[in-house]
């Protein structure tokens, strides 16, 4: 072999081998610099406080090289118990410092870090800075060095649950007193609500009973308030005397004071809608006052209208004062103060809903009403028969109609079902003719008709409680087989007493017809009998009757 091939075969090979280890290196650091660093666990940055003997000292937000806030708080916990008490003052102060990337101060009590903080510890929605956290936190902490110090004084515990047994003392007497006064108030307008010689009439209504009722409710719910209210003093009073629980006994004292700032606020708000609500309520009750007055002019006949009638003025007095306070109603409603919120909205549609749902029978007994009141079939005062039911119209309402029947029994009659049933009116002719009763006799053929005339007369002319004009009159209603149907017509002088007119009158005629020896087969008779039945003057009073 050539030395020249020999140097070229040994370049050939060598320069393979460099390719080799070449592509042998690239295969083993491709794979290092193609894989991804592991990714830390992810921590969890949910805000923590650092909270001893139930007092919050400060909350941590921010992570430290992988601790949480959570951590972070904890050991900041342990370290704030860990200081030991000290008989003077305890030096707290803070130092700013810098970690790295981190920006922060440390709490030192005496020299010893107890909190360390970072600036991501600031909320960002507080409007906070840094200084202001840190200067915080300094307060809060010599705050709580005191109250441990006075714990651990038994003179000042002992004087402390003096205190707290004084006032829990006085607490038991004042809620003792709170009760008596309240009962002793409830039992005296009891007593005064069972008083039925005063009264409180509105409409026709007494309202006493129910203003005294309503009282004692409000009583009893500010009984309750003033009882709570006496408990939760005492309470927040009896926790702030011991420094372990005197946060709770702040916040207790500090949600008070904010819930009546609170309340003082709303009240001074509303004062304005409720001048407005005021002014309203005034005029509407001037403009019902003066409206009530012109319908009750007219209901006494002292204003004579074409339209208006005095037995209609009273219920169309009441519908306009009702319309009037309805348009006060609507009007002050805007000035109502929390009436813009959800909470009085949904209630106004619960209780729109619910009079839907529940007025429509209401509705029909009302338009009802108006039926009768403006139809005039009916006034108070006359004798009317509704059906089955006879008497006085004691009352015309919008729901339903009243009556006095002779039985001293009082009928309500809906107003739904007047309109639909038959009325007679005794009373409302018997003005001019007065109230009008008829009897029937059944008289065989046997007996002159002109003599059966008499005789209803006669009897009619005995009868007291008749009227002299017009003159009674008999008719001939009707020629049977076997007898002649005569009626007896009267007038009478009261409706009311037309019943007993009427039995007087029956009376009259049994003792005409046996003093003329005239028999009444009334309502009929189908065979003549051998002998007139009649009852002879001397058997007219047998014994009990008196002669």
């Amino acid at each position: 072999m050539k030395k020249h091939d020999a140097r070229y075969l040994r370049s050939s090979i060598l320069g393979i081998v460099s390719w080799a280890l070449l592509l042998a290196a690239l295969g083993v650091c491709a794979p290092l610099h193609a894989a991804e660093p592991p990714k830390p666990a992810p921590v969890d940055a949910e805000p923590a406080a650092v909270t001893v003997w139930n007092r919050e000292i400060v909350v941590m937000r921010g992570v430290f090289e992988q601790t949480p806030p959570a951590t972070r708080a904890a050991r900041s916990v342990r370290r704030l118990l860990a200081v030991p008490p000290e008989k003077g003052a305890y030096k707290v102060e803070a130092r700013r410092v810098k970690v790295d990337q981190y920006e922060g101060a440390y709490i030192l009590v005496n020299g010893k870090v107890v909190v360390p903080l970072m600036s991501e510890d600031v909320d960002p929605q507080s409007g906070e800075t840094f200084e202001q956290l840190i200067a915080r936190t300094v307060r809060n902490i010599e705050t709580w060095l005191a109250l441990r110090s006075e714990q651990q004084n038994p003179q000042l515990f002992v004087r402390h649950l003096l205190l707290v047994l004084a006032s829990t003392v006085l607490f038991v007497l004042a809620l003792f007193g709170a009760i008596r006064l309240a009962d002793y108030w409830q039992e005296r307008r009891r007593a005064a609500a069972s008083d039925t010689t005063r009264t409180i009439l509105l409409a026709g209504v007494n309202f006493r009973p129910y203003l005294i009722a309503l009282e004692i409710g409000i009583v009893r719910l500010l009984a309750w308030a003033v009882y709570l209210g006496l408990t939760y003093v005492w309470l927040a009073f009896a926790l702030n005397e011991f420094p372990y629980t005197r946060s709770w006994g702040e916040r207790l004292a500090s949600f008070l004071a904010n819930q009546l700032g609170g309340f003082g606020k709303a009240i001074l708000g509303a004062i304005p809608d409720l001048f407005a609500i005021l002014v309203i309520v005034m005029l509407a009750r001037l403009v019902a006052a003066v409206v009530s007055g012109f319908f009750r002019t007219v209901e006494r006949g002292g204003v004579h209208l074409s339209w208006l009638q005095p037995e209609t003025a009273h219920v169309t007095r009441r519908i306009v004062v009702v319309v009037v306070w309805l348009f006060a109603i609507v009007m002050a409603y805007p000035y109502i103060p929390g009436s813009d919120s959800d909470a009085f909205k949904g209630l106004s549609v619960l209780l729109g809903l619910m009079v839907s749902l529940g007025s429509a029978g209401l509705v029909g007994q009302v338009m009802g009403g108006f039926v009768v009141v403006y139809n005039r079939a009916l006034r108070v005062g006359e004798w009317v028969r509704i059906g089955e039911h006879e008497g006085r119209v004691t009352e015309i309402g919008m729901l339903s109609t009243r009556l006095l029947t002779l039985r001293n029994e009082e009928i309500t009659i809906p107003n739904a079902v007047l309109i639909g049933a038959t009325t007679t009116n005794y009373s409302r002719r018997a003005k001019d003719l007065g109230p009008i009763v008829s009897t029937s006799v059944s008289i065989g053929y046997d007996t002159p008709w002109r003599q059966v005339h008499a005789m209803l007369l006669e009897a009619a002319k005995r009868t007291a409680g008749l009227r002299p004009q017009p003159t009674p009159r008999v008719l001939q209603r009707g020629l049977h087989d076997f007898y002649v149907q005569y009626d007896l017509i009267v007038p009478t002088l009261n409706t009311e007493a037309r019943y007993a007119t009427l039995s007087e009158l029956h009376a009259h005629i049994q003792d005409v017809f046996n003093e003329h020896g005239v028999q009444i087969m009334s309502p009929h008779f189908v065979a003549q009998p051998e002998q007139a039945v009649v009852v002879s003057k001397e058997d007219a009073t047998p014994p009990p009757a008196a002669a």
